[in-house]
């Protein structure tokens, strides 16, 4: 375990004791940070943050003067729900008390905050030591019907109060868990301050994939997952290229897959070469600065085959003047106006994505004015300093003893 900076000193503010299960550079990634980033010197509360791996996140925190720890957080798996896993889970819970304890070490807490839930850890050392939890959860999960039932459940069991990142979050929580009635409420992610234009850093991204003046490209960004679409925007770029002429536009996926299943990544490169689509789709590896890619960008597709919680990248696109094409349903339906500042489609439909794709690629007009409108919406709409102050104040709440 580390930490940076010490604990200690003379800071006797108590602790707001932060848990998540990754330290990668993605959505709730970099939620996190931001918000912390505001909170860090808040008078009435220490931000201290345990993550169960090491890797980008950690270093972030530690840049912007956070306390941070790596330990086990007893991440929730799908191992978990096997006859191993279930025998592991005591050994693991335990040592995550004992992690969580010796990162207290003395100090007060008061409140534990689970952002995820796929982080177990939190809920269980918050009751085992009385304190008040706050669950803040960034995900609709459908199958198994186990987890579908199960996590929302005890969500509502082991948290004075749950914050989902969108509406359809929400909804999804109360439908599972009825007892979670009044005590769950939704708080928006936000963006903070955008990086001001960079013509030449953009300029240099459509360099890199070779795109000629007047080209649209069209950007999937974000990490390549079974649901998250990439090979169903594939499809749909290979049903415009049987028109004549071809493809009226390019598409950049970017990001990368989980260790592991780089499988889903030869998959996609397989199907890309057997449509023929080699000069018209370009993978991008990971890349911790996005700006220079949405600036470089014409359209931004969320094309998720299952309902996305909220989709943070559309909020990024939104903030760079992008029009959005996003499938129908989850938490994309709170951001995306459709007609206004961007395109929704029938979800796992390659014809409907085709054809709002081609629509866009065809229109500069109506590209610029959805994206004009997206940029106000997401200003207006998805600021950091609303999500931060709702989220401190239901932290507030429940340190006091009330509820949101």
């Amino acid at each position: 375990m580390n930490a940076a900076p010490a604990a200690g000193g003379t800071d006797h503010r108590p602790l707001w004791l932060v848990l998540h299960g990754s330290a990668d550079w993605y959505g709730s990634d970099k939620v996190l940070l931001a918000t912390l980033a505001a909170l860090r010197d808040d008078p009435a509360f220490k931000p201290v943050v345990v993550l169960h791996e090491d890797g980008p996140l950690r270093a972030a925190l530690a840049a912007a003067g956070i306390e941070v720890h790596v330990a086990g957080v007893t991440k929730i798996r799908r191992a978990l729900f096997t006859p191993a896993g279930v025998l592991r889970l005591p050994g693991q819970l335990a040592a995550t008390l004992r992690a969580l304890d010796a990162v207290a070490a003395g100090r007060r807490v008061g409140l534990v905050y689970s952002n995820t839930l796929a982080v177990l850890g939190g809920a269980v050392w918050a009751w085992r030591r009385r304190r008040p939890h706050l669950w803040h959860v960034h995900e609709i999960l459908l199958h198994p019907a186990l987890v579908r039932r199960g996590l929302p459940r005890l969500a509502a069991w082991a948290s004075g109060h749950v914050l989902a990142n969108s509406r359809q979050t929400q909804a999804w929580l109360e439908r599972e868990a009825p007892a979670l009635a009044g005590r769950v409420s939704t708080v928006f992610n936000g963006l903070g301050a955008v990086p001001p234009a960079d013509a030449a850093a953009a300029a240099a991204v459509r360099a890199r994939l070779g795109l000629r003046d007047g080209e649209v490209l069209a950007t999937l960004a974000g990490r390549i997952n079974a649901w998250k679409g990439q090979d169903l925007l594939i499809e749909a770029l290979a049903r415009l290229a049987t028109a004549p002429g071809g493809p009226p536009l390019h598409v950049a996926i970017v990001g990368d897959v989980f260790a592991g299943q780089e499988a889903l990544r030869e998959r996609l490169h397989a199907q890309v070469a057997a449509a023929g689509l080699g000069t018209h789709v370009h993978f991008l590896p990971f890349v911790a600065d996005i700006w220079p890619v949405w600036r470089a960008s014409d359209i931004a597709v969320v094309p998720s085959t299952e309902p996305e919680p909220f989709g943070m990248v559309a909020i990024e696109a939104m903030a760079c003047g992008l029009p959005v094409v996003a499938a129908a349903h989850g938490g994309l339906l709170d951001i995306v106006e459709p007609e206004a500042t961007g395109l929704l489609f029938t979800p796992r439909s390659a014809e409907a994505l085709a054809a709002a794709l081609a629509r866009l690629a065809g229109d500069a007009a109506l590209r610029q004015r959805l994206g004009a409108a997206g940029a106000v919406r997401q200003a207006q709409h998805f600021s950091l300093a609303e999500q931060v102050a709702q989220t401190r104040a239901a932290g507030l709440a429940l340190m006091e003893g009330k509820g949101p």
